[in-house]
């Protein structure tokens, strides 16, 4: 993994998921890249020298020293490469433009709320950015400090194989990081029988097992009518350090806002979630 992006609008929220950025980049030997994003203020008058140039521009002047203070702060427990970027059009194109330039592996963004699962799954709007589907995504909850990855849980439904790309920052992580990633599959024998593990490997999970190569996995199953108390589950007893999805409409995820205790259930997980987009930019 060679760069990594964090986001940050200055929040304590943001200040955590920078800080973890950070941890993260020392313990891969990437590259840091902050980013903050302002938006124009919208003028209280119809005339368009209500906000002169000069006025946007102490407002990314701004930006620029509270991003080379925090830079300074950084520095002095981490020893990686930074740099920062300031924009102020639209957040979601800015971010993805910087991300090209960059050709960043992953961002990553701290995010408001009980938990990543809830979150990503329900719409907050660090989750509403990342769900346009192309950027690979590590949201942080509030609180969770960086510590060594040895086990992701990729929760998967087995019934599309991913492309290479979009599993690639899972596998840089693991790779990097010498983690263990447990694929974890959810069957239901009333609504989803053609999942229920067989004695012979399917062809979805042997073309899987050739995109994870040789970075050290396994399979896991269970049989569970709802989706997030599964995960729930199995996060908790394999002791995962992070959870990766991919987002996508044709997957089990859908039937996840379906189920009336979803919210409640996985307002408890409280881990780093890695949310993988289906068409990660790259530059061109």
């Amino acid at each position: 993994m060679q760069t990594i992006i964090a986001c940050t609008d200055f929040s304590p929220n943001a200040h955590n998921a920078v800080q973890y950025a950070a941890a993260l980049a020392a313990a891969t030997q990437a590259r840091l890249v902050l980013f903050h994003h302002f938006s124009y203020p919208v003028p209280a008058t119809d005339l368009p020298e209500a906000y002169p140039t000069i006025f946007i521009d102490e407002l990314a002047d701004n930006a620029e020293r509270r991003l080379t203070l925090l830079q300074e702060e950084l520095g002095r427990t981490y020893k990686i490469e930074m740099s920062s970027k300031v924009r102020a059009l639209t957040f979601e194109s800015d971010l993805e433009e910087v991300v090209v330039e960059e050709q960043a592996a992953l961002v990553v963004m701290g995010i408001h709320g009980q938990s990543a699962v809830f979150n990503a799954l329900f719409g907050n709007v660090t989750a509403a950015a990342i769900r346009r589907g192309n950027l690979p995504l590590l949201v942080i909850p509030q609180g969770v400090v960086f510590h060594p990855i040895q086990k992701i849980l990729f929760p998967y439904d087995g019934r599309s194989v991913p492309q290479t790309d979009t599993l690639q920052p899972l596998l840089e992580l693991a790779m990097d990081l010498d983690a263990y990633i447990e694929v974890f599959t959810l069957f239901d024998l009333q609504k989803t029988p053609e999942l229920v593990p067989s004695g012979s490997e399917s062809a979805v999970n042997s073309n899987l097992e050739v995109l994870l190569g040789p970075i050290r996995h396994g399979y896991s199953y269970e049989n569970e009518e709802s989706v997030d108390r599964g995960i729930l589950y199995e996060a908790t007893r394999s002791s995962a350090d992070m959870v990766a999805m991919i987002t996508h409409h044709h997957s089990f995820w859908s039937t996840v806002l379906n189920q009336s205790d979803t919210q409640r259930i996985a307002a408890h997980i409280l881990l780093p979630l890695l949310v993988l987009g289906e068409r990660t930019p790259t530059a061109g």
